[in-house]
């Protein structure tokens, strides 16, 4: 195996231990990067689990750290930003890791730190920002558009021709129709149906989705 690049996942909750497990399986498979260890706030994240790598320091050493290449493993799409800004500011990359489940469209297009978890789908000529957060079974259709540091949460269906602006979250089981456009900012709860076209920094939530505009808009662009 070729080698690569010593990663640390920002984040070591439940998503992060299972990144952690994606990672094996993609290194399995050829990935050459090797996870070595967890950053997070929680100095107590792992009291409770056997993990196979340890926990390197809290978010504040990202700068201190012999580590210089990161995937990050939260499902907060604030949060994704202000962490990939800590890693450009101390001059470090964000992998992508995707899974060797995962299906992408030899033209999609997928951005630096995107995580692709199993069994993901990103269909013909779609757009994946950079530092986005697909989840198990979820869909990206062809034609989409989903900006940088969105969290898309498991069996999420993004159908054809989409637009899902920067740092936006969609909710478990949540559908957008096809060329609907979604503005940065914006929350989709779990098993919506979004229709219609939506204003930034709106929560959509029931079937057909009802929006108004709940969130600040400081984390889009």
């Amino acid at each position: 195996m070729t080698h690569g690049l010593d990663v640390a996942i920002l984040g070591a909750g439940g998503f992060g231990r299972e990144v952690l497990q994606y990672s094996q399986d993609a290194r399995a498979a050829g990935w050459p990067n090797r996870v070595v260890g967890f950053i997070d706030n929680w100095s107590g994240a792992f009291e409770r689990f056997d993990v196979s790598v340890p926990l390197l320091g809290s978010f504040g050493d990202i700068g201190q750290i012999d580590v210089r290449a990161f995937i990050i493993a939260v499902g907060d799409p604030a949060l994704r930003r202000k962490l990939a800004d800590a890693v450009v500011d101390f001059r470090g990359i964000l992998v992508s890791l995707i899974h060797p489940t995962a299906y992408v469209a030899p033209t999609a297009q997928i951005g630096s730190g995107t995580v692709l978890c199993p069994y993901t789908l990103i269909a013909a000529n779609s757009w994946v920002g950079p530092n986005v957060a697909v989840n198990v079974y979820a869909s990206i259709g062809h034609d989409s558009r989903v900006g940088g540091h969105c969290v898309i949460s498991p069996y999420a269906a993004v159908t054809g021709a989409v637009s899902l602006g920067d740092g936006s979250f969609l909710g478990t089981h949540c559908t957008i129709a096809p060329a609907v456009a979604i503005g940065a900012c914006s929350k989709v709860s779990a098993g919506s149906v979004v229709t219609r076209d939506a204003e930034a920094g709106s929560l959509l939530i029931g079937n057909p989705a009802k929006g108004r505009v709940m969130y600040p808009l400081s984390g889009s662009g």
